[in-house]
């Protein structure tokens, strides 16, 4: 049986992640190099040294901790769908992401609800998705995965919930 793995998509935190981190690997080599070549003009030396080196580290330390956030998730996701713990939430809306923007367009974000034992509501969302999944949605009903009784860790598997799309 093959395993089924996470649809993330690339979100703004590991793109950001990505780039601070090179612009950190090209800045602190750059700044070290330039320290070491121009040792006997300490004064002008040091500023490169703090200037870039600085600013290499700090863009360093920032993408790896934006990128092991990205993985984590990525992972955590993976886990969830691998242990099969789920819950069948109802599909309550069908809404437009407007705090991203994909070529010029809002995706479409499915949130659905599931009530617990103790009476409490619980809100998921699902990835974003390019199009309108109303008119294709196959039940009301979506599997969430979940990690135990912790609601906070979740992944909405809506692609078990759509028939296969391809867009040409």
């Amino acid at each position: 049986m093959e395993k089924k793995k996470a649809k993330m998509g690339m979100s703004a935190m590991l793109i950001v992640g990505i780039i601070f981190f090179l612009m950190g690997i090209i800045f602190l080599p750059t700044g070290i190099g330039i320290y070491l070549a121009e040792k006997e003009f300490m004064g002008e030396a040091i500023i490169f040294l703090i200037t870039f080196g600085g600013t290499g580290l700090i863009f360093s330390v920032l993408g790896l901790i934006f990128l092991i956030i990205s993985i984590n998730k990525k992972l955590r996701c993976d886990r969830l769908l691998q242990e099969g713990n789920y819950i069948m939430a109802e599909v309550m809306e069908i809404t437009r992401n407007l705090n991203v923007r994909i070529n010029n367009r809002h995706p479409f974000i499915v949130k659905c609800c599931y009530q617990d034992g103790y009476g409490n509501l619980h809100i998921f969302k699902s990835r974003n998705l390019l199009f309108d999944p109303s008119i294709i949605l196959k039940d009301n009903m979506v599997r969430v995965y979940v990690d135990g009784q912790n609601y906070n860790h979740y992944y909405v598997d809506i692609d078990e919930a759509l028939p296969n799309v391809i867009e040409h």
